[in-house]
């Protein structure tokens, strides 16, 4: 079974950004919105992606460090 963190890397380096995100920080920025991600289907998972992507770029690595962590990632 693949975790949401192999899929957030796989469809980031999809998306050219390979290595670019950490997928931690994608994954809790996608889990303020969602408790769990299961339900989500791919279509939806990437544009979860996307915005967690814009998260950090808006708000920093820091931030995004900080709110993963809050989630245990």
């Amino acid at each position: 079974m693949e975790t949401y963190q192999e899929t957030i890397r796989r469809e980031t380096a999809k998306m050219g950004f390979i290595g670019k995100y950490d997928p931690r920080h994608i994954e809790g920025w996608m889990r303020i919105e969602h408790g769990t991600l299961d339900h989500l289907d791919i279509h939806i998972f990437r544009k979860e992606i996307k915005i967690g992507i814009q998260c950090i770029e808006e708000g920093g690595r820091e931030l995004a460090e900080r709110n993963a962590k809050s989630f245990g990632l």
